[in-house]
């Protein structure tokens, strides 16, 4: 498909003939537009939530009660994103068919509802222009050692944002 200056073509960031809905384990990363940040700041390498980091994270923990046979295992909400490993197909007594498209999405659509409605009602600061960056990033981890390795790189999020962020003065 030809592009114009008025068309923009956008490539899909999900790993071509991937079933998302397949038991496995994936690590997301949710982003806000711009990177505004909106979920809270970090001090002393720990995440200080916003009331909207409060939100994020409870919607986070309602997944797998909103999707029976997907769970969470480590996250972290930070200042302008949100990195997790979801686990789908965990029971085998389910059926298969929600995919971590379905999860982000209603994520996000949860938060926004939520966002707006805060805002509406004066408790929260608005965000500029739109909540989420387009999409989510994924990747597929496909064995222990990822996982594990994963799971520490989530873990140690918040004091490598807090040294980046410090170090740049």
């Amino acid at each position: 498909m030809a592009t114009t200056s008025s068309t923009v073509r956008r490539n899909s960031l999900r790993y071509p003939g991937y079933d998302y809905s397949q038991p496995g384990a994936i690590f997301v990363t949710i982003r806000t537009h711009d990177r505004q940040r909106l979920f809270g700041s970090v001090v002393n390498g720990e995440v200080a939530l916003s009331p909207p980091g409060v939100a994020a994270e409870r919607y986070w923990l309602r997944i797998p009660e909103r999707f029976p046979g997907a769970m969470v295992d480590s996250f972290v909400i930070m200042p302008d994103h949100v990195h997790g490993i979801l686990l789908m197909g965990t029971d085998p007594n389910i059926e298969a068919g929600v995919s971590v498209p379905d999860i982000v999405g209603w994520f996000k659509v949860c938060m926004r509802s939520t966002y707006r409605k805060q805002v509406k009602d004066g408790m929260w600061l608005p965000y500029q222009a739109q909540l989420w960056q387009r999409s989510f990033n994924d990747r597929i981890i496909r064995n222990d050692r990822e996982f594990e390795q994963i799971h520490d790189y989530i873990e140690a999020n918040p004091a490598r944002w807090q040294e980046r962020y410090e170090s740049r003065g």
